[in-house]
C-alpha cells in the first residue's frame, strides 16, 4: 500500500507523518485491495483539514475533515475511512457475483417467456 502525504500552507513534521502512516497501515485489516491513500493537509484561518483518498480494487473513496487539532482531524478522517471501506465490504458481500453462462441462461429464459 502506497501511502502519499501533500501538505498546503504548512510543512508536515516527521511526527505528523509517521501518525498517518501508523493510522493508515491499520486500514489494511479491512482490506488488502488497497492500493493507494493519499493524504492531504491543508490550514485554513484556524481549521486543519485533512483530506484523504483512498484507491482500493473496486472503488475510490474520499473524506474530509476539519478540526482545531491536526491529530484530531486525522483520527477523525480516519474513522470516516474505515466506515467507508466497511460499508463498501458490505455491499461486495451482500451481491453474489453471477457467471456469464448463468446470465445467458437467465436471458435466454426472459426471452422464452
Amino acid at each position: 500500500m502506497e501511502i502519499i502525504i501533500h501538505s498546503r500552507h504548512l510543512d508536515a513534521t516527521e511526527a505528523i507523518k509517521g501518525y498517518i502512516n501508523k493510522k493508515a497501515s491499520k486500514l489494511t485489516k479491512y482490506s488488502t485491495k488497497i492500493t493507494k491513500i493519499q493524504f492531504t493537509l491543508k490550514i485554513e484561518g484556524v481549521n486543519n483539514i485533512v483530506e484523504a483518498i483512498c484507491s482500493a480494487a473496486r472503488a475510490t473513496l474520499v473524506a474530509e475533515t476539519s478540526n482545531a487539532d491536526m491529530y484530531a482531524a486525522i483520527d477523525l478522517v480516519m474513522d470516516k475511512l474505515d466506515k467507508q471501506i466497511i460499508k463498501q465490504k458490505e455491499k461486495q458481500k451482500q451481491q453474489p457475483r453471477r457467471s456469464i453462462k448463468e446470465e445467458t441462461v437467465v436471458e435466454k429464459d426472459e426471452e422464452l417467456q
